[in-house]
């Protein structure tokens, strides 16, 4: 029998990383799901929003998936209860890693080379991904309508409270992925000095509570 949340969730994730994965400068296709859509431009403000952050992430040269299973465990297997703004997060950092660096490919890989590990890990991601949200979260998933309850939460249609619950999300849940990376990548990876150049720039500080103060 058909998984139709397996199916959907695949179509969605594969939208949205090849949508990242694109060759810089190429013509995005149009979202392909309504939830596409909405992916689409959630994740665009959390980029937007942390810009300097995650453009240390572009061109990423380590191994995507593993890098992005601990990231996962980090936030969905968080204490606090699940939400659609840590689901973002995810997919949005997901998204940043396949995404080239904007000094151009890395002058160690021809271009051949990068564009088929990035469609790969791509592919990996897309799988990783799926099978993590309609198993270990699936329950949740259905619990929230699936992936017209994402619609419907994020939809741009809303009373200004909730438009303002909404954006406080959007700050809250990134707090969390940036105090994950602060804490556990900076000391298993090589970029911890331009991590914390960022910091010590004053990019971005974190209050008593874990909110974002810019």
């Amino acid at each position: 029998m058909a998984d139709a949340l397996k199916e959907r969730t695949t179509r969605l994730l594969t939208d949205y990383l090849e949508y990242c994965a694109r060759e810089p400068g190429t013509p995005a296709r149009a979202p392909s799901t309504p939830e596409a859509a909405v992916l689409r431009s959630v994740a665009a403000q959390v980029l937007q929003r942390h810009e300097r952050f995650l453009s240390h992430y572009r061109g990423y040269r380590g191994n995507r998936v593993e890098l992005v299973a601990q990231v996962e465990r980090e936030i969905l297997a968080h204490p606090q209860p699940l939400s659609w703004g840590r689901v973002v997060a995810l997919l949005t950092f997901a998204g940043t890693l396949l995404e080239g660096s904007p000094s151009g490919i890395d002058q160690e890989q021809e271009p051949g080379d990068w564009e088929a590990t990035v469609r790969q890990d791509c592919e990996r991601l897309v799988d990783f991904l799926c099978n993590r949200l309609t198993g270990q979260y699936r329950a949740w998933l259905e619990a929230h309508d699936g992936w017209d309850g994402f619609c419907l939460f994020f939809t741009p249609m809303l009373p200004s409270w909730k438009r303002m619950l909404v954006q406080a999300l959007l700050s809250c849940f990134t707090a969390v992925i940036l105090i994950y990376f602060w804490k556990r990548l900076s000391r298993l990876y090589r970029r911890v000095k331009t991590s914390k150049k960022c910091v010590d720039s004053g990019f971005i500080y974190f209050n008593n509570k874990g909110y974002i103060v810019e």
